[in-house]
């Protein structure tokens, strides 16, 4: 079998075991279905090694589910079924009991409840865009129940999406940088990108390269940029606010901030060797 080299941050396989999916276009000595999980905390980690020490690749969000290929040592190796990404994960964030999802998080983040009482002691922390699975939309003191038990305050979800990707990415603004972070506890560029038009209900892939290839439309050099263009760099990304004004999570500040993007061309350039500004894409028919 004539092997090909796949992108392992998307594509789950190893020389020991590979998504069975894969089994027609990589060699392993192993091909697995899979297990379904569902993320059972607020935040998990996700890595591409099974070691804490190493650089957070991503994160999985609460009621997101991931197909899990193997279960070792405490560590689940799967991939996310949100993004398709790739890693490592805590088993102990993860739980083979799932829900179906039926409302997101609205909220920039919201405690999940034992019981529908504003006084008891939160459960977890969740996050914008996170999942949940209601039961019953009658309210109880504001609350409504979920499958899992627990409660969440009603306002604080929703089942419709928002319209506008910059302003979701606005909600972001001074969140902590962090690399591999999808949400306001720490952020990273590609995952504001990806986590802003997701609030209006549009899939887009979780780091920069990948959105660069495979989102939006390339602008000509002459088109006026504006509201919602997106700005790629090497290795960074962000969306312009206007004509001048680049909204992205940064490593230069730590945060996600506001600034020239002419400020920011300069700061890439004495970073690369690369052209610091590599296109401007804006959505389009093609998306």
């Amino acid at each position: 079998m004539e092997t090909v080299e796949l992108d392992k941050r998307i594509h789950a396989y190893r020389d020991d075991i590979a998504n069975i999916a894969l089994k027609e276009d990589v060699m392993a000595e192993n091909y697995v279905a899979g297990e379904q999980y569902q993320t059972a905390s607020g935040i998990a980690p996700l890595f591409k090694m099974p070691d804490h020490s190493t650089p957070l690749a991503s994160q999985l969000l609460y009621g997101e589910y991931f197909n899990v290929f193997e279960i070792k040592n405490g560590w689940a190796w799967g991939q996310s079924l949100k993004d398709n990404y790739v890693g490592y994960c805590p088993i102990n964030n993860l739980t083979p009991d799932l829900h179906s999802i039926t409302h997101h998080v609205s909220a920039l983040s919201t405690h999940i409840y034992p019981e529908p009482d504003l006084k008891s002691h939160p459960m977890d922390l969740v996050h914008l865009m996170s999942g949940v699975s209601v039961i019953d939309e009658k309210q109880t003191n504001g609350f409504i129940p979920l499958a899992d038990g627990n409660w969440i305050f009603a306002t604080h979800i929703a089942k419709d999406f928002g319209n506008d990707p910059v302003s979701e990415a606005l909600k972001y603004l001074y969140t902590p940088y962090l690399w591999g972070g999808r949400s306001n506890a720490g952020i990273d560029c590609s995952g504001l990108i990806q986590l802003a038009f997701a609030s209006v209900g549009i899939s887009v892939p979780r780091d920069s390269d990948m959105q660069e290839e495979q989102f939006g439309d390339p602008l000509d050099d002459d088109q006026e940029l504006m509201h919602g263009d997106i700005a790629f760099f090497p290795g960074h990304v962000g969306f312009m606010l206007d004509d001048m004004h680049l909204l992205h999570a940064n490593a230069h500040h730590m945060r996600v901030s506001i600034d020239p993007l002419r400020e920011v061309i300069d700061i890439v350039s004495f970073q690369t060797d690369k052209p610091p500004l590599t296109c401007i894409k804006r959505l389009g028919t093609n998306t």
